[in-house]
């Protein structure tokens, strides 16, 4: 008798705490009237500590991912921020949308971008962004009725081609009282976490040891203005929030110091957290791309998605999927500019494949810095992942092969050099990609003394002005 009632007195706990918790969820089930993207540039995962890196305090995106979902293997198509902006809000990889660097051509109008799909729906789109890599003239302006870029200036110096996270979040804020009542999506660009690493203070003194981190740091805390702005106005659970990467930053792994030219996971894998209205909180180990995006913020809006590369998220996020068998595309056709081999990768499962000269697979269950090149011992998978690849690189119809010069004049070329992006002027091009050098065998030629030979003869004559640390001066420390 008294275990009876030890079994009915713990059904009778369960059943309440289960009552609670349904209550809970239930009060945040109001349809979303809200939609806020946050994209953070030059932003890896692993640096973060919602992702388990615990020398840094992010505690507005620690409160995202603790309250929403957390993708543990986010992908990005590309190591550069506007061919994977172009491809987070189109839901199309870069052979299909056609911008494959930041001073190709600009997205065609033909595309249907998320501000598009939602505005034709009634929403409000404001966005703010912090580079003039994403310059309006660029694509991405489309279905916005506010875009508020970095202002015109004829400085060449970095700090003039970007805006600060305070100063963009500051204008954000503002356009949030501008839409009381109605629908609205807001997308925030935050690209404090580029090169030059310059977090004002108390974070330059905190994060002396890795600036990279301290702007990092700095971006979460204007995330955290933007939620508290939220739940002023009763908008939080009303609202999807995402928070992705475009891309990260190699910190010297692999020799690279920046990004552009890999498309290993230093700079491919990127944070993507996400928090809705009806979502319980929960992580998620299986592939997942920025491609995906699009759809699944629609997904969960219930607006059709225009046919796309991406897939919807929300069974996977709700539990009535466990997994999605998704695989992952990348690409990187920087190298062209410096007559090198451009970068393929895709991702299958544990394994990863890029196409270059010198192929190479990785496990990355078991190697997850990809330091092990497994393509060999794996001939048979290797050569039925390239196969794969070729096909999804060729696209729907596009071009393999950008222009990198058409529709972009000396201006942008200009704005985008003293960013570090070198244009495709005086550059020795290649005949071939077959015929160009394997990138991991030229990209010592970004650190070796300006004025030395270069790595290899193929690998083509490199100018002391060339230097990325010339490219970016130290900047005056901003208080």
């Amino acid at each position: 008798m008294i275990a009876r009632m030890a079994v009915v007195r713990a059904a009778l706990i369960v059943g309440g705490l289960a009552a609670i918790a349904g209550f809970w969820w239930s009060s945040r089930t109001n349809p979303p009237i809200g939609v806020v993207v946050v994209t953070l540039d030059t932003t890896r995962a692993d640096r973060l500590s919602p992702y388990g890196f615990m020398n840094v305090s992010l505690p507005h995106l620690e409160r995202l991912a603790r309250e929403g979902v957390a993708f543990d293997q986010a992908t990005s198509v590309a190591p550069l921020t506007l061919p994977a902006h172009t491809s987070l809000f189109t839901g199309l990889l870069p052979p299909n949308h056609g911008v494959r660097d930041n001073s190709d051509t600009a997205l065609a109008e033909g595309h249907t971008t998320l501000a598009e799909a939602l505005l034709a729906r009634g929403f409000r789109t404001g966005a703010f962004v912090g580079s003039i890599v994403l310059d309006p003239a660029r694509g991405l302006k489309q279905g916005f009725e506010r875009y508020q870029a970095v202002p015109a200036s004829d400085h060449q110096a970095p700090e003039s081609r970007q805006r600060r996270a305070d100063e963009v979040m500051n204008d954000a804020i503002h356009w949030l009282d501008t839409v009381a009542g109605s629908r609205f999506f807001l997308w925030t660009h935050l690209y404090d976490p580029h090169r030059p690493y310059d977090p004002p203070e108390p974070y330059r003194s905190t994060y002396g040891h890795n600036l990279y981190v301290g702007e990092i740091a700095f971006a979460d805390s204007q995330i955290g203005r933007l939620l508290q702005a939220l739940e002023q106005r009763q908008l939080l659970d009303r609202t999807v929030v995402v928070v992705a990467g475009d891309h990260g930053e190699s910190l010297g792994g692999h020799g690279e110091r920046d990004h552009g030219i890999f498309i290993y996971e230093d700079v491919i894998r990127v944070p993507l957290i996400l928090r809705a209205p009806a979502l319980r909180p929960t992580r998620i180990a299986e592939i997942v791309r920025l491609t995906d995006v699009m759809p699944t913020v629609l997904d969960l809006l219930d607006v059709p998605s225009p046919p796309g590369d991406g897939v919807s998220l929300v069974d996977l996020m709700n539990g009535r999927s466990r997994d999605l068998n998704l695989e992952a595309y990348s690409e990187s056709l920087y190298p062209q500019r410096l007559g090198w081999s451009p970068l393929r990768a895709l991702r299958n499962g544990r394994f990863k494949l890029i196409d270059a000269p010198r192929p190479e697979l990785y496990d990355l269950e078991d190697d997850s810095v990809e330091e092990k090149n497994i393509y060999d011992e794996r001939r048979a998978l290797a050569e039925q992942m390239t196969a794969r690849l070729a096909v999804v690189a060729k696209g729907r119809g596009s071009p393999s092969t950008p222009q990198p010069q058409q529709g972009v004049g000396q201006d942008l070329q200009a704005k985008l050099a003293s960013l570090g992006y070198l244009s495709s002027g005086g550059r020795h091009q290649s005949s071939s990609s077959d015929a160009r050098p394997d990138p991991k065998d030229c990209v010592g030629s970004y650190t070796r003394t300006p004025g030395s030979p270069p790595v290899l003869p193929s690998c083509g004559p490199w100018h002391p002005t060339d230097d990325i640390d010339s490219i970016f001066p130290a900047p005056p420390p901003r208080r």
